[in-house]
């Protein structure tokens, strides 16, 4: 269900008070601003826009308007079969979902949402739940949205939410140990996190791609929380395809040949992400995996660094310990 907040539940981003964000209206346009630090904030389709002016890769002044033109980024993909599979994501969200219902009440974020609002919700299943809130967040002009902000500076108030979703977002943003600490900042203690992120692929967001994650990096990242249950989302067979991808552009190049080249690609070797069904719940697959996820609880104390070294259940090539 789409939320309706108020300005009192958010943050300012910039001075990092609670509650201190009124609305206001000059000829028919609307305005934030923060009646304690005087920081102001536009309003894109009046939704929010909730970003640090010290922003250098996203610029408040991009999101005014009422337009769904031009702005920060516009994903554009060919209507194409995916070259991946998820082996993770419906039942783990059904999981978390059932735990949120059982509270009869909560707050979820999905950050750097895109337009996945429907599909997470369904898969969920809080899409009639009473007392269960889905907040969207994200820097596209084009996503849908509760409120456009960076997730390096989440706008709302240390413990307000019961539960983080984040699907292939982590490896987008600059500094991933900020934004996982924010995450940790406005999740409640016993609160949950959902994580995708990608290990062997290739750069998919152009100039905002810049990070890959193990899935002991992966467990890093998100220490604060302790594990549930964490595991492949993609495999071997997944990487595979992507890599044929890839390789097809690198013989013909960016223009119009290589575009069509790579679409001939995935046309043609797809179907090899099928074997990810048989061979990615191996501990074998683990170490070429397309994508990873961690499904964690909010933990009063955080997992050690030699825990999570310990954890580990691939090839054992190596050890220090």
């Amino acid at each position: 269900m789409r939320s309706q907040l108020l300005l009192s539940e958010f943050q300012c981003p910039e001075c990092s008070t609670d509650s201190s964000l009124q609305l206001t209206e000059t000829q028919g346009v609307r305005k934030i601003t923060c009646v304690l630090c005087g920081a102001g904030y536009p309003c894109r389709n009046n939704i929010p826009v909730l970003i640090e002016s010290s922003n250098e890769l996203f610029d408040k002044s991009n999101y005014e308007g009422q337009s769904d033109g031009g702005g920060i980024y516009i994903k554009r993909r060919l209507a194409l079969p995916s070259p991946s599979v998820n082996l993770a994501q419906r039942r783990v969200l059904a999981d978390l979902g059932a735990r949120i219902i059982k509270k009869a009440r909560g707050h979820i974020l999905i950050l750097g949402s895109g337009r996945q609002r429907e599909v997470i919700e369904h898969e969920l299943g809080v899409t009639r739940a009473e007392g269960i809130t889905v907040i969207c967040c994200d820097v596209d002009v084009t996503a849908d949205v509760d409120v456009f902000c960076d997730a390096h500076r989440i706008p709302f108030p240390a413990n307000y939410f019961d539960a983080v979703i984040t699907t292939a977002v982590l490896e987008h943003v600059m500094h991933p140990d900020r934004v996982a600490a924010e995450i940790s900042r406005v999740v409640c203690l016993g609160g949950w996190i959902y994580s995708e992120l990608p290990f062997m692929q290739q750069v998919h967001e152009g100039a905002y791609d810049f990070t890959r994650y193990t899935m002991s990096g992966h467990r890093r990242l998100l220490h604060e929380f302790r594990e549930i249950e964490s595991g492949i989302v993609a495999g071997p067979a997944t990487t595979l395809v992507w890599a044929i991808e890839h390789f097809t552009q690198a013989l013909f190049g960016y223009g119009r040949l290589g575009v069509l080249a790579k679409a001939g690609a995935r046309l043609m070797f797809f179907w090899l992400k099928y074997f990810d069904l048989i061979i990615g719940r191996k501990k074998a697959a683990s170490d070429g995996a397309s994508c990873t996820y961690f499904f964690g609880e909010k933990a009063a104390n955080a997992v050690s660094d030699l825990e999570i070294v310990r954890a580990y259940d691939g090839a054992r090539t190596i050890s220090h310990t």
